[in-house]
């Protein structure tokens, strides 16, 4: 049975009951639990959770805000069924009925003002740089990060392909996985019309949540990851075989928004050969990868059941080291207690077997965010035209 602990119940919209009548397929072989850090609080299994829904017609408001939405469930799943769906969907059941004021106890007021911000003047720029129709989008959380790794990194893009622009912008995606599905639209109408303006074909994310965020929503430019990128290209001359000389050995981590791009989990790894690192792979990696913890705004929604999968999923490093291609995997495995590296620290941050292994502060984080909004290049840097076919 459901959860009966929360005092809030809400009502599922006619739509979503069709979505459960689709999922009834589910035959309860709970494949799906074996790597859901949520599932096992409000059921027995996946079966009996969905025919309490249809039969109840209601549902605990902590359920679907305690899903990191990263679709393990339906990668795993011999029929199919698609939970992170049908959570979104009661999330979004929720702000309807709700009038978008949640339970204060999901902290949607701090997703509310990081998005509010993340679309400001004072913490983004419009495109920047642009003389050709490919922009580079690092994405918040690498520009929240690092000012001087995003820089680097742009700059060694401006070196092979010709007149590539920037954009210090957020995708929007906190606001559409909450279930804000108006006002996501709103903040990526205004991606749209900034790509349409400047004749925008081809955005080259840093991000795995943009890649898919934006991949997902529009179909006039094209998606292509910085590890495709980097991987065609070849990364700087100085930084081959960096890693012979490391006494490191890493575990590699896949973000789970891409799991099911293999160009993605190849071009990493090619990056990796590159390096010349140690690393081993996970149990679960590549298109069986886990969430890190943080996938969905659980660790906003629900800390206690994101922190415990952080620490779950750290632990099955074979390492003390893990390298990842996300920022926020980077601080989750931190929180599990791993020494955790993003691998762009190896390509562009020179003191990187140096670092703080301390996650920055909030405030630390708009700080960098600020910086990185005036990024500045050579403009005479020449490069390549891009043919990615």
């Amino acid at each position: 049975m459901i959860e009966k602990e929360s005092v809030l119940r809400m009502k599922i919209s006619n739509k979503t009951i069709k979505r459960i009548e689709e999922e009834q397929k589910c035959i309860g072989c709970n494949a799906c639990m074996k790597g859901c850090p949520m599932l096992d609080k409000f059921c027995d299994s996946p079966k009996d959770l969905l025919k309490d829904l249809l039969e109840e017609e209601v549902f605990d408001y902590k359920l679907p805000y305690s899903c990191m939405l990263c679709g393990y469930c339906t990668k795993v799943c011999p029929k199919g069924v698609d939970l992170k769906q049908l959570f979104l969907e009661l999330r979004k059941d929720i702000i309807d009925q709700s009038e978008g004021k949640l339970s204060k106890d999901l902290n949607i007021s701090a997703v509310e003002l990081h998005q509010k911000l993340s679309f400001s003047n004072l913490f983004t720029s419009d495109i920047k740089n642009l003389q050709s129709d490919t922009i580079f989008f690092p994405g918040c959380a690498l520009l929240s990060y690092s000012t001087e790794i995003v820089e680097n990194t742009y700059k060694y893009l401006r070196e092979k392909i010709s007149g590539i622009g920037i954009y210090n912008k957020c995708c929007g995606k906190p606001t559409n996985f909450m279930g804000k599905e108006k006002q996501f639209k709103e903040y990526f109408s205004i991606l749209e019309n900034e790509f349409k303006t400047n004749n925008v074909k081809r955005v080259i994310t840093g991000c795995q949540n943009c890649f898919m965020t934006i991949l997902d929503t529009t179909e006039t430019v094209e998606v292509i990851s910085l590890w495709e990128i980097l991987s065609y290209f070849g990364i700087p001359e100085s930084k081959k075989g960096i890693g012979k000389n490391l006494d490191h050995e890493f575990t590699i981590h896949d973000p789970c928004p891409t799991r099911n791009v293999d160009v993605i989990h190849e071009s990493v790894r090619d990056i990796i050969s590159q390096l010349e690192i140690k690393s081993k792979e996970m149990k679960y990696n590549r298109g069986n990868t886990l969430c890190c913890g943080s996938g969905g705004m659980v660790f906003v929604t629900q800390a206690d059941i994101a922190r415990a999968h952080a620490e779950r999923r750290a632990t099955e490093s074979n390492t003390d080291y893990i390298i990842t291609y996300c920022q926020e995997c980077v601080e989750s495995m931190r929180k599990g207690g791993k020494n955790s590296f993003h691998i762009l620290d190896l390509l562009f941050n020179e003191q990187f077997q140096n670092m703080n292994q301390k996650n920055n502060s909030t405030i630390k984080k708009w700080i960098n965010r600020y910086k990185s909004k005036n990024i500045k290049v050579n403009s005479s840097s020449e490069g390549k035209e891009v043919n990615h076919e």
